[in-house]
């Protein structure tokens, strides 16, 4: 083409620029070009005229231009070459993987490419070169594999041998090929992610929740193995392959299969789909496999939530983030880890990327089946050995990951006034979602007397990413004691349970929330204090609390809420050597405003079941509000999907009439991101301002 166009340009250059001697030529030069290049012709009329030739060199030059320079970047990153290629791990033509092997004396985790292309299109050459220089920067093996397509035009689930699950299968005979021969390659079995777009994340999706298609009396080893993942990060994937479903979720009686504008292939005008394609579509679909043993998902999707209706380009609605919503859902109202990011969605708090949820994930797993139990239970829980030396400890846990983002530096405690620290911790609205950049003076800048606990030391409290309610709590305090700095130790993290939180940690207890990967959150803030200790005089002057969503979630952790968070706050004023530490605590309603609410939302016919499921009749409001709780909990859905919230918000109210010393805090509504969860910056900074003025009106009562 760049010859071509070379060619074409020269003959332009004689054509606008020649004397009117050649004039007669100069026609048939345009007639000539017309025949070679048909689109320049831009208004059809079967005539090329000098401005449609000037107009057609100047956009294909360009394009050379343009062509030149992507080659150039493209270059730039070109793939490195792989360690092993077209290993041959089946007998399909198409069952060939490359793979890069991260340098290590330890096996290594290892992350699996499945390209996209719908099936019929694709190749494990399209991956990114990036992504495998930062996964072996953090010690992890990439792999990419080719998988057998459908012919086009044809469908996966129709004739007498339909390729489904056939294609799917090919994925897992990868993964189980790569198991067998983990020892050769030094590859941690226990540890394998996988990514991929569009029909690779719907294919890897499907292996994650499908259950496992090891056989272990299989005669080929191979099969032998087991083919589940541990980590899922797909990227514009199909949740679900049935297309009812879809035509249900878009609110729409067809979908067009065009991809260009103004082309409109109604499905509706497709041919009909037997019971048995049907049925097929929807085993292929991953919505319709998962269950709460599956692995975390962190789901990417790069459009916009943006509606659908029947002229919507078919590359627009197959990779639209409702898939990925539908799925967050679901699995959501289950309590499980699924994390979900699409253009102009609500940001996800805990990761700051897909690939930075891989490595984490990744790396927090056990390093292997056999010795996860006995890893796990080598976590100590008690209180001494918490207490670890410098040299020992790992600052980039789960727990104050968040915070370490918030530190502007190193800065030293004054040797003048009191040092006053506060503990936070809690979920996702206490590590908090918004955004940094909107913060005005005085929370986007130093202050001599304001500290955080970030990367292992004492530094300036200063947001560049993320922030919660911290920041805003710390300066009104600051100015509420002007001779006294001020610090805060925060370790949070979003959608965590008690468990997660408590001194006697297990991994079975943690894992009910699905949080046991993340370790010992309080063994991550007693780290914290014995370092701060060592280095500093902290005089610890509130713990502030925000969490309990997770809770609502289970029946088991709802009721044992109150006496959870009792030996929490027990623990931590034996811990902290502070026996009368004021405790700060936010709650969604009082009891007297739960009973209202509950009563408006039920039916008198419920009201009336709920009595005589109780067995006998409430004495006075209190029992009442219990009865409605137990009988919402197990047979209303008024509540949504955390239907045990009930009992760990009559679990807080108890616990502040019940210890000494505890504020229940009552937000009133604040602003809030479009996911209707999560503050934003404005919210987060009303929050901080609430909770200061609570700890202010605490010791003024104290004086």
């Amino acid at each position: 083409m760049i010859n071509k166009l070379f060619i074409l340009s020269i003959l332009l250059i004689l054509l606008i620029f020649s004397s009117q001697t050649f004039a007669q030529s100069k026609e048939d030069k345009l007639a000539a070009a017309l025949l070679k290049y048909p689109q320049a012709d831009t208004n059809k009329d079967g005539t090329l005229t000098m401005q449609e030739a000037k107009a057609f060199r100047k956009k294909y030059l360009k394009k050379s231009n343009k062509s030149k320079r992507n080659k150039k970047i493209n270059n730039e990153k070109k793939l490195p070459k792989p360690t092993h290629a077209n290993l041959v791990y089946g007998s399909h033509p198409r069952n060939v993987l490359d793979l890069w092997l991260a340098p290590s004396d330890k096996p290594t985790p290892l992350l699996v490419n499945i390209h996209g292309g719908g099936f019929k299109g694709g190749d494990k050459s399209k991956i990114s070169a990036a992504m495998i220089k930062m996964m072996h920067k953090q010690g992890i093996s990439v792999a990419s594999i080719n998988y057998r397509f459908k012919e086009a035009g044809q469908s996966r689930f129709e004739g007498e041998s339909p390729l489904y699950p056939s294609i799917l299968h090919d994925g897992a005979r990868a993964l189980q090929f790569l198991r067998y021969k983990a020892s050769k390659y030094n590859l941690d079995k226990a540890k394998f992610a996988a990514t991929g777009g569009s029909a690779g994340g719907q294919m890897l999706m499907w292996l994650g929740f499908h259950s496992d298609l090891a056989q272990a009396d299989h005669d080929d080893p191979v099969l032998r193995e087991s083919s589940r993942l541990q980590a899922l990060a797909p990227r514009g994937g199909q949740t679900t392959s049935h297309y009812p479903t879809m035509l249900k979720w878009f609110g729409v009686k067809s979908l067009n299969f065009g991809k260009k504008e103004g082309v409109i292939i109604p499905s509706s005008e497709a041919r009909k789909y037997t019971d048995k394609e049907l049925a097929l579509m929807s085993d292929a679909s991953p919505i319709n496999h998962w269950t709460k043993d599956d692995p975390p998902i962190y789901l990417y999707y790069p459009g916009a939530n943006v509606a659908v209706d029947e002229t919507t380009l078919f590359g627009t609605w197959v990779h639209h983030p409702l898939f990925g919503i539908k799925l967050k859902e679901a699995m959501y109202y289950k309590g499980m880890e699924a994390y979900l990011e699409y253009k102009d969605g609500p940001p996800v708090s805990r990761y700051k990327s897909q690939y930075d949820f891989i490595i984490q994930t990744l790396k927090s797993l056990p390093t292997s089946v056999i010795k996860a139990d006995e890893q796990l239970a080598s976590v100590s829980t008690d209180s001494d050995s918490a207490l670890a030396t410098e040299d020992t400890i790992n600052w980039n846990t789960t727990g104050l990951q968040q915070a370490n983002s918030m530190g502007g530096g190193a800065a030293e405690i004054s040797k003048s006034g009191k040092f006053r620290v506060f503990v936070l911790m809690g979920q996702s609205n206490m590590q908090g979602a918004g955004r940094a950049k909107e913060l005005k003076a005085p929370y986007n800048q130093k202050h001599d007397r304001i500290r955080i606990w970030a990367n292992g030391s004492w530094q300036y409290f200063v947001p560049s990413n993320r922030h919660g309610p911290g920041v805003s709590f710390v300066h009104q305090l600051a100015d509420y004691w002007p001779d006294d700095t001020i610090g805060i130790i925060k370790v949070a993290s979003g959608g965590t349970g008690i468990r997660g939180f408590e001194k006697n940690w297990s991994f079975e207890r943690a894992n009910l929330t699905f949080d046991g990967k993340k370790g010992s959150l309080y063994k991550d803030l007693m780290n914290a204090v014995a370092e701060a200790k060592r280095i500093s005089n902290p005089e610890f002057s509130g713990f502030f609390w925000k969490q309990g969503a997770a809770d609502g979630t289970k029946k088991i952790l709802a009721k044992e809420y109150y006496d959870t968070f009792k030996q929490l706050i027990s623990d931590l004023r034996t811990d902290l050597d502070a026996p009368e530490l004021p405790v700060f605590l936010d709650n969604y309603l009082t009891d007297e405003d739960f009973l209202k609410t509950l009563l408006s939302k039920m039916s008198d016919e419920d009201v009336i079941e709920a009595k005589k499921a109780a067995g006998k009749p409430p004495k006075n409001d209190q029992d009442l509000l219990k009865l409605l709780v137990s009988y919402v909990g197990e047979h209303s859905k008024i509540l949504g999907k955390r239907r045990h919230i009930g009992n760990v918000i009559l679990a807080k109210n108890r616990v502040a009439r019940d210890i000494p010393n505890v504020t229940t805090l009552y937000f009133p509504e604040m602003p809030r991101l479009k996911d209707n969860v999560h503050y934003n910056s404005e919210g987060y900074v009303m929050m901080g301002k609430i909770t200061a003025t609570a700890v202010q009106k605490y010791y003024q009562e104290m004086d």
